[in-house]
């Protein structure tokens, strides 16, 4: 049990008073309950139960936001729990595979180790420039993850069922969860495009994505075509053609800087952002 602070508490002998709690035991020290009548204060809180914050945090700093209750880590609910919008703790037992640099803390036994692509996916990332960089976390523990304040976004994928994201949105995914790096066909105008590959991920597991600012557009209410460095994730088994916009110049298309989108076919959905900001970028 978390110790309490010291203060007044309602004395533990059953009395109608309080007592007061020096922070290592009860004194000898009472006063008379206030009512609402002469003072319409609360009463003094128990003292914390377990889970309520983190003890050691003297009285004094407990005002500051920095230890809101809101910053305090999150009970878990299962196998993943987001702390807030840009933070996810992980209870480890199953592995889990995450970006390379995603880890920023964990609680436990939990190794870390190099998780290799295999030789196929080895060959198809050196040719294609999408590389997947994970690391095997494997214990038991809990494992906080997360991407420069991005806002992450936990997916949970069914038995077979399959989506096809970007890599550069990609955090990590359950040890479960099958994928491979996969060709977006489209000749010389797709590799101008950029956007030739992306990792198709197939269920079932949980799969953490980092986008700020989605948005889901349906490739079935009308004709639906995206700049490649916006595209974030969408389903798997569409057809995607690279299209030119070439009178237009570099002005469509901002996040690639050229004059190419992909269209995405009818019967699913895209997730889209802004390109996140670069320093130094024009």
């Amino acid at each position: 049990m978390t110790i309490p602070d010291a203060g007044w508490y309602p004395d533990p002998a059953g009395t109608a008073q309080l007592r007061y709690w020096d922070g290592g035991a009860w004194t000898e020290h009472t006063a008379p309950q206030q009512t609402p009548a002469t003072d319409p204060a609360p009463s003094p809180a128990p003292p914390a139960a377990a889970g309520d914050g983190p003890a050691g945090i003297p009285p004094s700093l407990r005002s500051s936001t920095l230890f809101a209750s809101e910053n305090f880590e999150a009970a878990t609910t299962g196998r993943m729990t987001r702390q807030n919008r840009s933070v996810v703790k992980a209870t480890l037992g199953p592995p889990l595979f995450v970006s390379r640099g995603a880890m920023i803390a964990f609680q436990g036994d939990v190794t870390f180790a190099y998780q290799g692509a295999g030789a196929k996916r080895f060959l198809k990332s050196a040719m294609t420039g999408e590389g997947v960089k994970l690391m095997r976390c494997e214990g038991r523990g809990e494992l906080f993850v997360a991407r420069h304040g991005r806002a992450l976004h936990l997916l949970d994928l069914g038995p077979g069922e399959r989506l096809s994201v970007s890599s550069s949105a990609l955090l990590g995914f359950d040890a479960t969860v099958g994928w491979d790096i996969e060709m977006i066909k489209g000749g010389i105008g797709g590799m101008a495009a950029g956007g030739l590959f992306n990792v198709t991920l197939t269920g079932p597991g949980t799969v953490v994505l980092a986008t700020d600012y989605p948005v889901v557009l349906n490739t079935s209410e009308a004709r639906t075509l995206v700049d490649p460095n916006a595209a974030v994730a969408w389903s798997a088994g569409l057809t995607i053609t690279t299209r030119s916009s070439m009178s237009a110049g570099a002005l469509v298309g901002r996040g690639s800087g050229e004059a190419f989108q992909l269209e995405f076919s009818p019967g699913g959905f895209v997730v889209v952002e802004p390109e996140p900001f670069t320093i130094g970028a024009g």
